[in-house]
């Protein structure tokens, strides 16, 4: 049965005017649910039977949130990211969340901004102010704007690369004191989202953490060659992955870079997946210790392996996962599982002060690229960056509001759909569409503003066909509902 701290967390998410023997009733489906779970091993032929849960697929929009130490500077050079290949890629990083790492290149623009702003103080001095915002900031203003933005879950970093956790954990870290947030933002943001109807998931950096190896990574190989993988390292994300899932019920784990070993990567997805029936988690769990600890040989071998997953702007897939989550994609196409395009509003994921209008996309675009994702079979997790106060930034709060109302017209489009036969085309007299379908209709999305009729007939099924036009919110994208019926 349900016990009392789950009972009470169903009556907070339930709301304060919920009658006791509605809570008892939702209790008991919940246990009901909680016994047709299927019990995994932590082995990868069980992990491997895992199903995608539907409400991931039917969501098609996500946000993605990267706050921490990092947002206070908030500086990053501007233009798109560089080469992983190159010598030195990792000094003109537009990602502000990597504001440490760029430092640690003296000729850098983040550097050089260092000196300037902030003389030689170390990046810790940025906790001060960081935890004054922390301990003010309101998780429901945020949790408004991305549920009007329309977006049916959101993500948390919960730890960067820098190491510092959003969570005041009870497994500290070994190398930095007081290396956690006072503030428990973790939980705060997590209950704001479920309040207004909102599945959560939480980010872990499970490949790299500066304070356990602190080298300045000049390019990709140079990060992966970094990540820890000793035993403390190990036992030190393995204790936090399981108070996250115990702590906080997150419906999805987002790893990222890798993480430690195998072996301990399928304990913790086996406990996660038996203790939540809707859970899944992302493709960047490779296995780091699999990797440093084989020959060089074997290593340039699987390096070569990994570029062409990197082509297609991907991590290189670990055993077992259930979404691919290609980053900053340039094209987009079906892939063999579910997929999750992710990418920030701007050039960066945490807010960089120096961005302006002209460096994040419009809300047509986001719509644009939403729609391009869907009718391929994927997600779209977009990236909001709240400012080092804890505010968020306008200019990113004004399209999220903007896509919001797209998808309050045109969902039915979006939500709860499948791809069709064909995802995309391009008409005769030059209409661009993306097509989706749910239940007996089709839908056919226009990308362009072009004043010619939208005629279909050349599409087997279609001859003679009027589709019916949902909105005229041309200035984004018109949406036209068709029967699949013969």
């Amino acid at each position: 049965m349900i016990d009392r701290r789950e009972m009470l967390m169903l009556m907070a998410a339930m709301g304060s005017q919920i009658q006791w023997g509605d809570v008892a009733n939702a209790a008991n489906r919940a246990t009901t649910a909680a016994e047709k779970t299927i019990r995994y091993s932590p082995s990868l032929a069980s992990l491997n039977t895992h199903q995608l849960p539907a409400w991931f697929d039917d969501a098609k929009f996500g946000i993605f949130i990267h706050w921490g130490l990092y947002s206070v500077p908030a500086f990053a050079p501007l233009g798109a990211n560089a080469d992983p290949g190159a010598a030195d890629a990792m000094r003109l990083s537009p990602y502000a969340e990597w504001y440490e790492n760029t430092q640690k290149f003296p000729d850098s623009e983040t550097a050089i901004y260092h000196r300037k702003q902030y003389g030689d103080a170390p990046y810790s001095a940025f906790r001060a102010p960081f935890e004054k915002a922390a301990a003010g900031f309101s998780a429901q203003d945020w949790a408004s704007v991305f549920h009007d933005s329309g977006a049916r879950y959101v993500t948390l970093v919960t730890k960067h690369h820098d190491g510092y956790l959003l969570w005041p954990s009870k497994h500290r870290n070994p190398k930095r004191d007081y290396w956690h947030s006072k503030t428990d933002i973790v939980g705060r943001i997590a209950s704001a989202v479920r309040e207004v109807g909102m599945r959560f998931g939480t980010y872990y950096s499970g490949g790299l953490d500066w304070t356990f190896n602190d080298a300045r990574l000049d390019n990709g190989r140079a990060m992966m060659m970094s990540m820890p993988h000793d035993e403390t390292y190990e036992r030190y994300c393995q204790s936090h992955y399981l108070e996250l899932i115990e702590k906080y019920r997150p419906d999805y784990l987002w790893n990222d870079i890798g993480y430690p070993s195998t072996e301990s990567m399928l304990k913790v997805v086996t406990h996660f997946y038996n203790s939540n029936p809707d859970a899944l988690i992302n493709d960047r769990w490779i296995s780091a210790r699999d990797l440093l600890t084989r020959s060089p040989e074997e290593q340039l071998a699987l390096f070569k392996q990994f570029a062409v997953y990197l082509r297609d702007h991907r991590p290189p897939p670990p055993p077992h996962y259930d979404v691919i989550t290609p980053e900053y994609a340039t094209s987009l196409k079906p892939m063999e599982k579910k997929w999750e395009a992710t990418r920030g509003i701007g050039l960066s994921f945490g807010f960089n002060a120096r961005e302006t209008e002209e460096h994040l996309m419009s809300a047509k675009g986001i719509v644009h690229l939403l729609i391009d994702c869907v009718a391929k079979g994927g997600n779209l997790l977009l990236n909001v960056g709240p400012r080092g106060d804890g505010t968020l930034c306008p200019m990113q709060v004004a399209r999220l509001r903007d896509v919001g109302a797209w998808l309050q017209v045109n969902g039915e489009a979006i939500y709860g759909t499948k791809p069709w036969r064909i995802a995309e085309m391009e008409t005769a007299n030059g209409r661009k569409l993306r097509f989706t379908m749910r239940g007996e209709h089709i839908y056919a999305m226009v990308l362009d503003e072009k004043k010619e009729p939208l005629n279909l007939d050349g599409i087997e099924g279609f001859a003679n066909k009027t589709g019916q036009l949902i909105s005229k919110l041309g200035a984004f994208a018109q949406v036209y509902k068709y029967s699949a019926k013969a």
